[in-house]
């Protein structure tokens, strides 16, 4: 595979991802309001920011493992 192919592929999996990442947020942030919809912006940011720390945790504990 050429550099220039496996770098456009790396651009357009780095984007996918982006937009999956931004839509996970998206969702939680909307499944969170309707599980308690008197929850503030800043009360929904706070509990999306520790579970985007756990699956960072998650993530960088199974990369170590490989």
């Amino acid at each position: 595979m050429s550099s220039s192919l496996a770098a456009m592929l790396e651009s357009l999996l780095n984007a996918e991802m982006a937009f999956a990442g931004k839509w996970y947020g998206v969702r939680c942030a909307a499944e969170l309001r309707s599980e308690d919809p008197s929850r503030s912006a800043e009360q929904i940011v706070c509990l999306l920011r520790d579970e985007a720390d756990t699956a960072e945790a998650e993530f960088r504990q199974l990369r170590d493992l490989g």
